[in-house]
């Protein structure tokens, strides 16, 4: 009975003992200091403001060319409805002027198509095809710089950390010992500046991906349309 209280009281003080060892390092770490942002991004050293301005214009031809995508690949669905009563009316300068009017790709195929009214279907066909591509090529035009950031900010990163690592041995070899708050500026450039340069690249990859695949599926899009006109005219035609 004495040895079973005497473990009992033993395994009391070592639980007792656990949560004092528990509570005082909760305190410890609670009073570490937190890392401010931007003091953080000046540890990066000169590399940092390099990703900084590849940082804003990706952001920059991100919503550039999401305003201009957007803005061209807008479809009126009742616009072969429009063009094919005035055919059916022969008012072809009608129906020329009504897709005129409106800024879009699909206007602007639509119209190619009816100035070459006369010629002969496929001489139609292949003018509204060019112009498809010339109105893509055009949502296309500032996407390179997209996939350029994408490419560029991640080894910009990376020559941060070599430059960090760099820092880091000429550190140690000028203190003769291996200190951690000798070579700590040297961590922080290698650190943070990867983690700068692969946010930059996926941002810029991300917005780069989503706005080709919005032009993408415009296209099938546009095609179909141009389908439709040219069924329209071979039917008017007949």
């Amino acid at each position: 009975m004495h040895l079973l209280n005497t473990l009992l009281q033993a395994s009391s003080s070592v639980a007792d003992s656990a949560k004092k060892a528990s509570a005082q390092g909760a305190e410890k770490a609670a009073e570490l200091p937190s890392a401010p942002v931007l003091e953080m991004m000046a540890n990066g050293g000169p590399i940092m403001i390099v990703l900084l301005l590849f940082l804003l214009l990706a952001i920059f031809f991100i919503i550039e060319r999401f305003l201009y995508i957007s803005g061209r690949t807008k479809l009126d669905f009742n616009m072969m409805n429009v063009v094919k009563d005035n055919m059916a009316q022969n008012r072809p300068d009608a129906a020329l002027s009504y897709c005129e009017r409106t800024p879009t790709a699909q206007s602007q195929v639509v119209a190619t198509g009816l100035r070459f009214l006369g010629s002969n279907m496929r001489e139609i066909e292949s003018a509204m095809e060019t112009r498809a591509n010339v109105e893509l090529s055009a949502m296309e035009s500032n996407l390179g710089y997209l996939s350029l950031i994408s490419r560029i900010a991640p080894m910009v990163g990376f020559v941060g950390t070599i430059w960090g690592v760099i820092t880091i041995f000429y550190t140690i070899s000028q203190l003769g010992t291996l200190e951690i708050g000798g070579i700590s500026k040297g961590l922080y450039i290698k650190m943070v500046t990867s983690l700068a340069g692969l946010s930059v690249g996926i941002i810029g990859f991300t917005g780069y991906q989503l706005l080709l695949r919005k032009i993408d599926r415009f296209a099938e899009k546009l095609q179909e349309q141009s389908l439709n006109f040219l069924e329209m005219l071979n039917k008017t035609n007949s």
